[in-house]
């Protein structure tokens, strides 16, 4: 008999009447569900036409670099606080360890979106703002089944989306004054191929090909309003980025009894940098803000280099196939190189990470009761953060914690999942900005058997 090591190979292995019945829904759902996918495949086609400056919500912390970073997760693993790097089941895609995929031995393809809700304040006032995204879309393969899976994924890499006023009076009446302006707008999106491979019986490696691409665009203005012509005078930086990133996995996992194992895995960014290019160029508006007077380049197309955060992670999981498993993952990453953007010397910190996740399916051969095939997800993480607002050295801190539910459609290999992510990040004592987050992530999960004979008795 076939050794059991996935969800799935549980599912295949329970007997052999279940092949034919997996068969059979396979073939019942096979239109209905890739008819599905290639609207999907559309909608992802006009989503990457639009990738340029997709962002989620406002937020003055995206000053940073090339703003805030998106996590590789899927949906599945945000709702389990983030942890990807030693678990996978074998059903959805493992974007945080490429070495996993190798667990994948149909071809799944998955999409999801993000929506979320926030509430920033300071001492002086208060914001809410919400908006959407687009959270992934992946194309899941096995080309040798049990040995070498590939997978083909675009997401959102990162995003800039803040403006700031602040005034200065020229005299003691206040009459005449400056208004100053900053504003960034723009993001960078993350085309990836990646490979996971099965070494021997239980050593798992991997490689993640990146291509990141996008535009970002920050802007300082300053307008006398004092004159009587209110002009605006804008100094303009756009930056494009184009360039290749890399990153390794490698996974182990261990029997300690019957259906019972011991996982765990580890991943490394192998790229620390980012050639762009970058145009500034000094502009006038009118009273409006729409129309140019004049505007001067001061410098032409530039090569830059942009420096990249790296990230090391290691993660510890114990599972039973198809029923139950704990993990937790550990995050360092090294910020110490990145542009603050903010005219400071000082570099930025190392940041930390620790999230713990969850995951529990009472009974997914249940014909019965449709509750105790769902599998139902939970975790919390927290993580220490380079964002320095107030400039007093103490770094925000982001907290959250995490649920969600996988709900199974005509068969094991397509799910709906939906995702809920309560956080905070700052405070208002340390650094003098708190915000406030509900994350609504919901995601599709679609499989069948590509290259592959189902055997039937």
């Amino acid at each position: 008999m076939k050794k059991i090591t996935t969800f799935a190979d549980l599912k295949d292995n329970k007997g052999r009447n279940l092949n034919r019945m997996i068969d059979k829904q396979l073939t019942h759902l096979n239109k209905q569900v890739w008819k599905g996918l290639g609207i999907s495949l559309v909608i992802t086609l006009v989503f990457v036409s639009s990738l340029h400056g997709q962002t989620i919500v406002n937020s003055p912390l995206s000053y940073i670099g090339l703003g805030e970073l998106y996590t590789p997760e899927t949906p599945s693993n945000m709702m389990m606080g983030g942890i990807g790097v030693s678990n996978s089941n074998g059903i959805y895609s493992n974007q945080v360890n490429p070495a996993l995929l190798a667990r994948n031995l149909y071809t799944m393809f998955e999409v999801g979106v993000n929506t979320e809700l926030k509430n920033m304040q300071d001492y002086r006032q208060r914001q809410r703002s919400f908006g959407g995204n687009y959270q992934s879309f992946n194309l899941t393969v096995p080309v040798i089944p049990s040995r070498w899976t590939m997978s083909l994924g675009v997401r959102p890499f990162s995003t800039v989306n803040y403006e700031t006023r602040s005034f200065r009076r020229l005299n003691v009446l206040g009459v005449d004054s400056l208004l100053y302006s900053y504003k960034g707008q723009g993001g960078v999106s993350k085309l990836t191929i990646s490979n996971g491979f099965r070494i021997g019986k239980d050593l798992y490696l991997g490689l993640e090909t990146g291509f990141l691409f996008g535009a970002v665009n920050r802007n300082i203005g300053t307008q006398n309003l004092s004159d009587g012509q209110y002009y605006k005078i804008q100094l303009e930086n756009q930056t494009n980025y184009s360039d290749f990133t890399f990153k390794a996995g490698a996974a182990y996992r261990k029997v300690l009894k019957d259906d019972i194992y011991l996982n765990v895995g580890a991943t490394m960014d192998l790229s620390n940098q980012l050639n762009a290019k970058s145009v500034k160029r000094f502009v006038t508006y009118d009273l409006g803000g729409l129309n140019i007077i004049n505007s001067d380049t001061i410098k032409s197309p530039l090569s830059i280099t942009q420096q990249l955060p790296v990230s090391s992670r290691v993660g510890l999981s114990v599972e039973r196939l198809a029923h139950w498993m704990v993990g937790v993952d550990y995050v360092r990453t090294d910020w110490s190189k990145v542009d603050n953007n903010l005219g400071r010397s000082l570099k930025l910190p190392v940041s930390e990470q620790i999230s713990i996740g969850a995951e529990y399916t009472p009974d997914f051969e249940s014909i019965s009761n449709y509750f105790k095939r769902v599998t139902y997800r939970v975790g919390i993480s927290s993580a220490t953060t380079p964002y320095d607002f107030a400039g007093n050295g103490i770094y925000a801190k982001d907290q959250s914690i995490s649920l969600g539910l996988a709900l199974p459609l005509r068969n094991f290999l397509n799910y709906v999942n939906v995702s809920y992510q309560l956080g905070k990040r700052g405070t208002l004592a340390d650094n003098l900005l708190e915000e406030q987050y509900h994350r609504l992530t919901v995601g599709l999960t679609l499989g069948d058997v590509w290259f592959r004979k189902v055997k039937i008795d």
